[in-house]
């Protein structure tokens, strides 16, 4: 596949649409067409327009508002929800092929409505705000360009477990992770199981900033060549290399801990940052690593995790778990936040950042122990 083709179905049709449409087909990685949505405004006739244009391969994945009842030309009377249902039970029984769905809103639309409706959340394979000023566009559209590629080739023909997630020895994983994916029949479970289990949560994968904490790096200090060295070439080997990787960069956790443990004899999770990082240097000859320090109202350079508030190393015995609306599976770590971006609440409650009702009594006990 050489550059995916998503189309864009959006009720308005104003100066931020144009502004979206350019800002895809500007990177040349993915391309992006308007869907005129005034042609098809009863939900049966965009069904059928929808099945057609997949049947003769037209496109490759869809970009959709959530809410498609605004002031434009192409208002109607059903929302992306509604649509996206749809079309995952008809590719579920094999009428059409499977294909990435992406939700595309304003941070108020996705508040009101998307957060509210937790059936949802599995419908969608990636979520873009409209609110974001300035997109990183490059990065969106990879990833947009790695769900369309990974639909077609988990399709292609039928697949290895071994071979979606790229790892020959199962025995290394977590055996319930095994056992459920082992029980699904339809591409999409695959498809969602990876994208919300594997790179919205923590563990059995990593994403980068938690990489850099377990390995005591500090990521703003550190040159981002010998950060490139360390992450991308050095542990190549503990990459996950499976289905999307090549949109979402993350790296085995289990692997981590086992390859510092080769090199140095030391276990990971007992060594401060400083110790981490002179480990690294001597083993791997990048002088320029910094070791990263303890957060403000923080002792501890036992990093294991980030806080959320400011996407930097914590100890995990040093924060406090974030309220969340997933539901955690078995194998996967709460998500923190530091006591400095509780107190700092500013900037952070916005993007929904609140520790969980059961950590109210221990923040109040820690700030009256520190006299805050």
């Amino acid at each position: 596949m050489s550059n995916s083709k998503y189309l864009y179905i959006d009720d308005e049709n104003g100066d931020s649409e144009v502004s979206t449409l350019n800002g895809f087909n500007d990177t040349k990685i993915t391309e992006v067409e308007r869907f005129n949505l005034s042609n098809f405004r009863d939900f049966g006739n965009l069904k059928k327009e929808l099945i057609r244009a997949c049947h003769n391969d037209e496109f490759d994945g869809l970009i959709i508002d959530l809410r498609l009842d605004g002031s434009g030309e192409d208002r109607t009377e059903f929302n992306a929800t509604a649509i996206t249902s749809e079309l995952r039970s008809i590719s579920a029984r094999g009428d059409i092929k499977s294909f990435p769905i992406v939700l595309c809103s304003t941070e108020e639309k996705i508040k009101q409505t998307y957060n509210a409706d937790r059936t949802s959340h599995d419908l969608f394979d990636y979520k873009l705000s409209k609110s974001n000023s300035a997109p990183n566009w490059i990065k969106i559209s990879t990833k947009l360009k790695s769900l369309a590629e990974g639909y077609s080739w988990l399709q292609s023909k039928q697949r290895e477990l071994y071979e979606i997630i790229a790892i020959e020895k199962l025995e290394t994983i977590d055996e319930r992770i095994i056992e459920k994916i082992s029980n699904f029949s339809v591409n999409y479970d695959f498809t969602h199981f990876v994208i919300k289990n594997f790179f919205h949560q923590t563990n059995p994968l990593i994403n980068e900033k938690i990489l850099a904490a377990r390995l005591g790096v500090d990521l703003k200090l550190t040159p981002s060549k010998d950060w490139d060295k360390l992450s991308q070439t050095i542990l190549d080997e503990i990459k996950y290399k499976g289905l999307f990787s090549d949109g979402w960069n993350r790296w085995w956790a289990n692997g981590l801990v086992t390859w510092f443990n080769s090199i140095s004899g030391e276990k990971l999770a007992f060594l401060n940052a400083e110790k981490r990082v002179e480990i690294l240097k001597n083993k791997t000859g990048l002088d320029t690593l910094v070791s990263a320090t303890p957060l403000k109202f923080c002792n501890s350079s036992e990093f294991w995790s980030i806080c959320e508030g400011f996407k930097v190393p914590i100890d995990p015995l040093e924060a406090f778990k974030i309220h969340t609306t997933a539901d955690l599976k078995h194998w996967q770590e709460n998500k923190v936040i530091s006591l400095y971006a509780i107190l700092e609440r500013e900037g952070f409650v916005d993007r929904g950042l609140k520790p969980h009702l059961s950590e109210m009594e221990r923040i109040k006990f820690t700030k009256e122990e520190m006299g805050i």
